[in-house]
């Protein structure tokens, strides 16, 4: 308000210097048209939010479901008497983490010179590590050669689908002994286990050669090789399940076969769906802590495959394309070309 005084001191005007905004009814309909719509459009995002994050989590369950009990007990996976397998190791050892460099390397299937040929490609020193993604083993020229070579070197290891089926025949030798391993079309006595062995099995005299010591090596190479502190990686030979969150609960079989998912979200070997790898990228990125990285071999037939949370690491040696190394800390590549050993015809042993 402001004051106006006139020359009588008892007359006092009041004029109102503050306009006022009067909006008609016309007015007043369109802002809470405009208001509910707005309201609308936000309910309607949020909605659609929920009902893809359920979707998603919903998918994970059933699968998880599916598999239930089968991830713990492996009823529907069975583990082989003969594995001598362990499952999960953790490292978070100090000597570990205070090497310079430590690398992740790919299938090397019994490719000696080509694994030497690498090392000396990375200029190795004591001060670095090796880990090698599993399937040290099998079709290449000298199997033995690679498991001694990796032992001399101290290289940690994953087990592989390869090195499963030496380490089994083995076990069944050392037990039962090799006259028990025939007739040579025999199935080796297992239980119900996903792949079965025939004794006349290309891996059984790669076994019969192993010496103790080899045995020992190659069997002490977990499943699941699990470095906290390194970003909270993880190697494994095939992948991991995206849908089961626990590695104790992951299933032994399929962490050394898987390649793809199928359409009714169980992993699988065959390329019949999705990589599994793309779905755990995929799941990674909807969480905002606690990420996991995982670098695995297994899949030759896809090649150097880096994404954001995992890397696979199998570019095809044995098939004469090339032995790879992935430094863990820098994500640099060192490669060496590779003999052709064994022709990639397809086989269903792979």
């Amino acid at each position: 308000m402001v004051f106006f005084n006139n020359k009588s001191t008892e007359s006092i005007e009041y004029i109102d210097a503050i306009p006022e905004n009067y909006k008609t009814k016309k007015q007043k309909r369109l802002w809470k048209i405009i208001g509910a719509s707005i309201a609308a459009v936000v309910i309607i995002i949020i909605v659609i939010v929920v009902a893809v994050v359920v979707t998603d989590n919903k998918k994970r369950q059933d699968a998880a479901n599916t598999l239930g009990n089968d991830a713990n007990n492996n009823s529907k996976y069975p583990i082989s008497p003969y594995s001598h397998m362990t499952q999960i190791i953790t490292n978070n050892d100090t000597s570990l983490q205070q090497k310079e460099r430590i690398f992740v390397v790919g299938d090397i299937h019994g490719c000696i010179d080509e694994f030497n040929a690498l090392i000396s490609a990375l200029n190795y020193t004591d001060r670095d590590q090796l880990i090698l993604a599993g399937d040290l083993t099998s079709k290449g020229p000298d199997s033995i050669g690679v498991i001694r070579r990796a032992k001399e070197l101290g290289a940690l290891c994953v087990r592989g689908n390869h090195d499963d089926k030496l380490i089994r025949f083995k076990t069944f030798e050392l037990v039962n002994g090799q006259g028990s391993m025939a007739p040579p079309k025999a199935v080796m006595p297992e239980g119900n286990v996903p792949d079965p062995l025939k004794f006349n099995n290309y891996h059984e005299p790669i076994a019969l050669n192993m010496s103790k010591e080899d045995y020992d090596y190659l069997s002490s190479c977990p499943v699941i090789l699990h470095l906290p502190f390194l970003n909270n990686t993880i190697v494994v030979h095939g992948g991991l399940d995206p849908s089961i969150p626990a590695l104790k609960d992951q299933v032994p079989y399929l962490v050394m076969n898987m390649r793809d998912i199928d359409k009714n979200n169980i992993p699988t070997r065959d390329k019949v769906g999705t990589q599994w790898a793309v779905e755990w990228n995929s799941y990674q990125k909807s969480l905002t802590v606690n990420n996991t990285m995982i670098y695995y071999g297994h899949d030759a037939g896809r090649g150097l495959n880096l994404q954001q949370y995992t890397f696979g690491v199998d570019t095809g040696c044995v098939y004469g394309n090339q032995l790879t190394a992935i430094n863990i800390r820098t994500h640099e590549l060192t490669q060496v070309k590779c003999a052709m050993h064994y022709p990639n015809g397809g086989d269903e042993d792979d």
